[in-house]
């Protein structure tokens, strides 16, 4: 998500909303090697695995080694956009979606929910992140009722 606010043309658009797709790390590896047999090595699956458990702690708070994404970036991108925020924060706002055990058309009717339910959050003006974020203050009782 940082990396998606930092764009440059982020506050040109109408809204954001964000959504990790996951699955358990054994079931990643299994798809791995299944999926393309001999290709990856234990060093290459591990990475994998490590970028995986960077956006589960990336989607949860901000602050969670921001410098994987910052560091060596573009110049023009804005960082300061979201890095002082905190997993408190209402804008920071990943809706995870475990696969795990699932069957995929039942993984894809819950991306599809989620999907209507964020347009319809927007059209309502309760996206987080609608037209305008990086200009509007957060209010001290701004907070999330519950993780996402």
């Amino acid at each position: 998500m940082g990396e998606v606010l930092a764009a440059p043309s982020a506050p040109l658009l109408d809204g954001i909303a964000v959504c990790l797709i996951d699955v358990a790390d054994d079931v990643r590896r299994d798809r791995l090697v299944i999926r393309d047999a001999g290709r990856w090595d234990v060093a290459a699956v591990d990475a994998f695995l490590g970028w995986a458990a960077w956006h589960r702690g990336h989607a949860h708070d901000p602050r969670h080694r921001p410098d994987v994404v910052t560091n060596g970036s573009w110049s023009d991108m804005v960082w300061h956009r979201w890095t002082g925020w905190t997993a408190e924060d209402p804008r920071w706002c990943t809706h995870p979606l475990d696969t795990t055990g699932r069957p995929v058309a039942k993984s894809v009717g819950q991306v599809q929910r989620w999907v209507t339910e964020q347009r319809d959050a927007h059209r309502a003006g309760r996206l987080p992140l609608g037209h305008g974020w990086p200009d509007k203050p957060v209010l001290p009782t701004d907070r999330r009722a519950s993780s996402t």
